[in-house]
């Protein structure tokens, strides 16, 4: 080993933590102005759309409301033309923590026929909800993963605290055929799953409903019983592993570098992700898909801060290759707290005593992503020096530009888009959209 003897006892973390780019003493370098410089012809991902999470704690509180109230809520929500144009969400199958309790759509121990699965549970809000939401987005897409299989189906008999998925052949078929019945009965009610997610956080033993499924496990129930359960019954929904996370390994990775999964499946799924990773797993497989499918939930303060980073986030992720954004909690009730005890940010709060209806700083955000960014659109090149911006050619040609301001001071600058200069004013502390 040899180490390097820091020849300081007090080091400036401010200067060390700015790039070199950041003193802005290069040759050419614009000192005064904002230049955000963006090129149509490089084309990056489709964008497939943006979204947030369906959760009964959500559906609880929404249901609370008169229902003039609560079309009110999901036209904010949903509607192109008034909303946020919400386009591709996330459902759980079964509890996620924001469940109101820990539940499965089978508790039927030794049901490995799934005779008596029901989607019984998920008719009181879930279900509800999600048709509420097709009234204002008829092309809706969702993508759907599991806190937990079954107890029954886990090694510690328990949907929380853990545990993993049983290795044995007629636990693997009893769980493809769940989550095949789950599809199959979902469609009957109008709800077409776009994409299964296979195990949401494999890496983490939780409080609350979680499983651990190592990568070899994962790909094993894939390709060996999951794929050939879904072309026996013709089921077409599309196959992702995780959602991983990347700050405890690197699973996503060796997922992705998995040439026999990876050629059988659409890609994966990805949230609290190291962003430095999500560049080195796009480069192992270009031609699969990421998705982005759940934003940090911080602490049910709903502050602006947090709402800039989550505007940071949506930047990294998708310039990182990612085709979808996923928001976590769409509605929570007054507490924002969870059945297992913690509180997490939403984009609305419903007091459900008083019908009070917040409306938080974070649903701004995905407002105005979400009514200038439509599905089909494509990430185009840009850069700017000293603002997070990042730039979207729409299906209709038009080009949208998102550009924040964090100085407190109003500022001006050039949009220079193919040669051709636009100019820009940013509000002091703001985040702005633009569409030409």
């Amino acid at each position: 080993m040899q180490s390097i003897k820091l020849g300081k006892n007090h080091l400036d973390m401010n200067y060390i933590s700015n790039s070199w780019g950041e003193s802005k003493d290069q040759p050419g370098q614009d000192t005064k102005d904002i230049s955000i410089v963006i090129s149509s012809e490089q084309k990056f991902q489709e964008i497939e759309g943006v979204g947030a999470a369906f959760s009964e704690i959500g559906g609880k509180a929404l249901f609370s409301l008169e229902k003039k109230r609560r079309e009110e809520i999901m036209k904010s929500l949903f509607d192109n033309e008034e909303g946020a144009g919400f386009t591709y969400c996330r459902l759980p199958i079964g509890a996620s923590d924001f469940g109101l309790n820990a539940y499965s759509l089978n508790d039927n121990v030794g049901d490995y026929e799934m005779e008596k699965f029901s989607l019984h549970r998920d008719m009181k809000y879930l279900i509800p909800y999600i048709k509420l939401a097709q009234k204002y987005a008829s092309q809706l897409k969702i993508h759907t993963s599991p806190w937990s299989p079954p107890a029954w189906l886990k090694d510690n008999n328990s949907m929380i605290n853990g545990g993993s998925l049983i290795d044995s052949v007629e636990v693997y078929n009893a769980y493809a055929l769940y989550f095949s019945k789950f599809l199959e009965e979902y469609a009957k009610k109008g709800i077409d799953i776009d994409r299964l997610m296979i195990q949401n956080e494999p890496d983490v033993n939780t409080k609350y409903p979680s499983c651990v499924m190592s990568e070899e496990q994962m790909s094993h129930f894939i390709r060996n019983y999951l794929i050939p359960m879904f072309e026996r019954r013709n089921i077409n929904t599309k196959i992702c592993a995780g959602t991983f996370r990347t700050v405890t390994g690197l699973q996503a990775n060796k997922c992705m570098g998995n040439t026999e999964l990876m050629d059988d499946i659409d890609g994966i799924g990805v949230q609290y992700s190291i962003i430095s990773h999500l560049n080195d797993i796009f480069k192992i497989r270009q031609d699969k898909k990421i998705i982005h499918t759940e934003s940090v939930c911080y602490d049910g303060q709903n502050k602006w801060e947090q709402a800039v980073k989550l505007y940071n986030d949506f930047v990294n992720y998708i310039n990182a290759g990612c085709s979808v954004y996923t928001y976590w909690n769409m509605i929570l009730d007054h507490s924002g707290k969870s059945t297992w005890g913690w509180c997490q940010n939403s984009l609305i709060s419903i007091n459900d005593e008083t019908g009070e209806v917040t409306y938080n700083p974070d649903f701004y955000v995905m407002k105005l992503i979400g009514s200038y960014l439509r599905p089909g659109a494509r990430r185009i090149e840009s850069f700017c020096f000293d603002k997070c911006a990042i730039a979207f050619e729409n299906i209709d040609k038009s080009i949208v530009v998102f550009v924040s301001n964090m100085n407190d001071k109003r500022e001006v600058g050039t949009i220079i888009l193919d040669g051709k200069k636009k100019s820009i004013e940013l509000p002091p502390q703001s985040i702005n959209g633009f569409k030409f």
